[in-house]
C-alpha cells in the first residue's frame, strides 16, 4: 500500500475550490492500491469561524463530501479527509471537528477530534463536541489509528486535558498512527512536531504520519512541512515548508528506509522562515481578498523597505506600488534611498510631497482652535496626510494599502491611528525591530546582491516628523527594547534558551526596574491602537490580535 501525503493550500469558504484541490490530487493516484491523505478542514478551510453557524455552508460542504464519496466509487485508492460532521446526539455542539475514510463509494469509517483547543489562536469549544470515539481502524489489512491535529498535543499543549487520546491505541500492535492537521506556523514549531511525532512512536511502536496543510487564512500560516516517521522515531520523508507537495511514502517498506537528511528545511533557518512564512502570508492574504496589487508608503527607513521586499516577492514587483510622500522634515537621503531601493526590487514609485499640505493643515488648526498644534500633533498630522494619501490611492486603483509597523512599535504605540496604522494587513507586526534588521541583512546575502541599500540598514532610525527627530527620543536601543517585549508578551512561551539571551541583554545594558515597568505601561496602554489595527501575519508564539485577548478599559498594570 501507498500514503499519498496532500500537503495543499485551501481557501476558507471555498468548498468547491477546496473539493477540486482534492480531486485534482486523487486522479492521478485512484488506480493505485494508495490511501491519499487529505488535512483537517480540508473542505471547509481551517478555522471556519462562525461559517460554522450557517446550515447553507454546512450543506454545501455536505454536497462535497457527497462528491468527494463517489469519486472513490469503483477505484482502488481511498481517502482519508477531514471536514465538520453534524453531531446528531442532540447533547453538547451541533458539530464533531471530523475525519472520514472514503473508499469504493462508501463512508467507512468515521473519528471525531476528542481534543479542542481553546488557548493562543484557537477557539474550537465555540463550535465543535469534542468526543471520544474510537480511532482504530483496520483498512485492508493495515491496522491504524487516526487522530486530528491536538489530539496528539495532550503533553505538549498550553491546556491541561483529562483526555488522553493515544491511551487507547497503545499496546494494539498498530501499524501506522496518522494525525491529520491544520497546524498554524510559528518560530520553533518544526521541532515541537518532530518532538511530539517521536513520542508517538515510542508510544505506540508504530509508524506517525503527520499530514499539515499550507498557506495562509487571515492572520494565520501554514507551513505544510508534513513528515512521516517509522516506528523507530526517525524521519524518513519530509514535505518542504510553504509550498504545495505530494508526498508518497511505500507503506510496505516504511520501516525500512533510510533516515532522512533535513536537505528540505533551508526555509527554517530563522531569517529564511520569518521572510518566507511573511511572504506565504502576504501573498494568500492579498489573493484570497480579492486583490492582485499592493501600494505601500515609502519613507527611506528599514521597516518600509523590508515591507516593500516581502510584498515585490509575494504578488510580483509589478503589482506593487510605492509612494514617498516627503515633508519638509524628510531628508534628501531618505527619498534618495526610496528611488534606489524601488530601483533595486523593480517597483514603480511614485513621490508626493506633502509639505504644502502640512503647512495648510496647521494654518487651518491654528485658525480654528486659536492655538499652534504641538509637536505631537504636527507629526500625527503629517503621518494621517500621508496614510490618507495611501487610501486615495488604494480606492483610485484598487491596490491594497499595506501598512509598514513592527511588533516593537506596535507593542509600544509607536505609531499614528488613521496614519502609518492604515492598511488592509500588516507583514511586520509579529516582527521585532532586530528581526526586521536581520531580514534586510540576509534578503542581500541571499540574493549576493544589495537589495535593501545599506544606507538603509545603517541609518539611525527616525520617522522624520519633527527637525533632528530619532527613535531613541522616545524609545530605548531597539536590542533592550525587544528583550524586554519579548519577556513580557510570550515569556511564559519561551524557550529557556530563548529567555536567557532576552535575559541576557538586559544584564548588558542594565536596565532598570523603572525603564521595564515604564515599557509594560506602554504597552498596556497601546491596547486601544492595535484594536484599531489592520490584521498582523502571526509568526511568532504569541502575537498581536487573535492570540492575545486583553481588556482596553482596565486599569491592571
Amino acid at each position: 500500500m501507498k500514503i499519498i501525503i496532500a500537503q495543499l493550500n485551501f481557501t476558507v469558504g471555498d468548498i468547491n475550490g477546496n473539493l477540486n484541490k482534492i480531486l485534482n490530487a486523487y486522479e492521478p493516484v485512484k488506480d493505485q492500491d494508495a490511501l491519499l491523505v487529505c488535512t483537517e478542514l480540508a473542505l471547509t478551510g481551517y478555522y471556519p469561524q462562525d461559517l460554522l453557524l450557517r446550515d447553507d455552508f454546512l450543506n454545501r460542504q455536505q454536497e462535497a463530501l457527497t462528491t468527494l464519496v463517489n469519486a472513490t466509487r469503483n477505484n482502488a485508492c481511498s481517502i482519508v479527509v477531514g471536514y465538520a460532521a453534524k453531531n446528531t446526539s442532540n447533547k453538547g455542539k451541533p458539530l464533531f471537528n471530523a475525519l472520514a475514510v472514503l473508499k469504493n463509494g462508501s463512508k467507512i469509517f468515521e473519528y471525531h477530534k476528542q481534543l479542542l483547543p481553546t488557548y493562543n489562536v484557537f477557539d474550537e469549544l465555540r463550535h465543535f463536541e469534542p468526543d471520544n470515539n474510537t480511532a482504530l481502524f483496520n483498512l485492508d489489512g493495515v491496522k491504524f489509528a487516526f487522530l486530528i491535529c491536538e489530539d496528539v498535543w495532550f503533553e505538549d499543549s498550553d491546556y491541561t486535558y483529562e483526555n488522553d487520546p493515544l491511551k487507547e491505541v497503545e499496546g494494539k500492535e498498530l501499524d501506522c498512527v496518522i494525525s491529520i492537521n491544520a497546524s498554524p506556523s510559528n518560530l520553533g514549531k518544526l521541532e515541537q512536531r518532530r518532538k511530539i511525532g517521536k513520542r508517538v512512536t515510542e508510544r505506540t511502536n508504530a509508524a506517525f504520519i503527520y499530514a499539515n496543510q499550507i498557506g495562509g487564512n487571515d492572520e494565520l500560516v501554514f507551513d505544510g512541512s508534513s513528515f512521516v516517521m517509522n516506528r523507530d522515531g526517525k524521519v524518513i520523508e519530509q514535505a518542504p515548508a510553504f509550498d504545495d507537495s505530494i508526498v508518497e511514502i511505500d507503506f510496505d517498506n516504511i520501516h525500512e528506509a533510510k533516515e532522512l537528511v533535513d536537505n528540505k528545511l533551508g526555509a527554517y533557518r530563522k531569517e529564511a522562515f520569518l521572510f518566507n512564512q511573511t511572504v506565504l502570508g502576504i501573498r494568500d492574504y492579498v489573493r484570497k481578498c480579492g486583490f492582485n496589487k499592493v501600494v505601500i508608503g515609502s519613507s527611506g527607513g528599514i521597516d518600509s523597505a523590508v515591507t516593500l521586499a516581502i510584498c515585490a516577492e509575494a504578488v510580483g514587483s509589478e503589482n506593487v506600488t510605492a509612494i514617498t510622500m516627503p515633508s519638509v522634515y524628510s531628508s534628501k537621503g531618505s527619498v534618495d534611498d526610496s528611488v534606489e531601493l524601488c530601483e533595486n526590487l523593480g517597483i514603480r514609485l511614485l513621490t508626493a510631497p506633502i509639505a504644502d499640505e502640512f503647512a495648510l493643515a496647521v494654518k487651518q488648526f491654528e485658525q480654528v482652535m486659536g492655538d499652534m498644534p504641538s509637536r505631537l500633533t504636527q507629526e500625527n498630522m503629517q503621518a494621517r496626510i500621508r496614510g490618507r494619501m495611501l487610501m486615495e490611492f488604494s480606492n483610485q486603483y484598487g491596490a491594497l494599502v499595506i501598512s509598514t509597523g513592527n511588533k516593537s512599535e506596535m507593542s509600544v504605540g509607536y505609531a499614528t491611528l488613521y496614519g502609518d496604522m492604515n492598511g488592509g494587513v500588516n507583514p511586520l507586526g509579529d516582527l521585532y525591530k532586530m528581526e526586521v534588521y536581520a531580514i534586510a541583512k540576509w534578503l542581500n546575502e541571499s540574493k549576493g546582491k544589495e537589495i535593501i541599500p545599506l544606507n538603509i540598514i545603517e541609518k539611525e532610525p527616525s520617522a522624520e516628523l519633527s527637525e533632528g527627530q530619532q527613535d531613541s527620543d522616545s524609545l530605548p536601543d531597539y536590542p533592550l527594547l525587544d528583550a524586554i517585549l519579548k519577556l513580557y508578551i510570550e515569556g511564559d512561551l519561551l524557550t529557556e534558551i530563548e529567555r536567557e539571551q532576552s535575559e541576557a541583554v538586559l544584564k548588558k545594558y542594565r536596565a532598570t526596574n523603572d525603564l521595564i515597568t515604564q515599557i509594560h505601561s506602554m504597552v498596556d496602554r497601546a491596547e486601544f491602537k492595535r484594536r484599531q489595527a489592520p490584521p498582523i501575519i502571526r509568526v511568532q508564539k504569541r502575537s498581536f490580535g487573535m492570540g492575545r485577548w486583553l481588556p482596553v478599559a482596565a486599569k491592571y498594570r
